[in-house]
């Protein structure tokens, strides 16, 4: 049986400036996520892994670390905007608006803000879109800006 080939993601072509997407699913952050994420990554402040010191410090208890929080809002646009990508050129204007907490949904969309050519290579072109994350409350957690090198599609089509 031969296998199915399911093609993601948009190349060049498909980005539009002002498009939004709306990524789908949404993800649930534990706890345990946290402390094995501030583990791994030797984050050494302590209001990511004591409760009693980040309700001194006013938070309801201790925050999700704010690069995981990056992380799963990053990952929730993946397929629909650099599944296809060749490189991620930076990221830009990124700010985390207010705390995660074990417990929260996270969701995420993101809007097209622009898109060029390659300068160098014709097969590629840059796009740069803006991405906001959310909690299941609907309010603004994070919001950042990124540019993406992205294939385009009629250097594929006649391969």
């Amino acid at each position: 049986m031969a296998t199915r080939q399911f093609s993601r993601g948009r190349y060049f072509e498909d980005f539009e400036p002002g498009a939004l997407y709306r990524h789908h699913w949404g993800r649930t952050i534990t706890d345990a996520e946290n402390a094995l994420f501030s583990t791994w990554t030797m984050n050494v402040n302590p209001i990511h892994f004591n409760r009693e010191h980040a309700r001194a410090q006013g938070y309801e208890t201790t925050p999700i670390n704010p690069m995981l929080v990056m992380n799963v809002v990053f990952g929730l646009s993946v397929e629909d905007l650099s599944e296809k990508a060749i490189a991620h050129l930076g990221y830009w204007k990124m700010r985390f608006l207010r705390p995660v907490y074990p417990g929260d949904t996270l969701y995420s969309e993101s809007e097209v803000l622009g898109k060029r050519e390659s300068e160098s290579k014709t097969d590629r072109g840059i796009v740069h879109v803006r991405t906001r994350g959310y909690n299941q409350k609907e309010e603004l957690v994070l919001e950042y800006e990124r540019r993406i090198l992205v294939r385009k599609k009629d250097v594929h089509a006649a391969q």
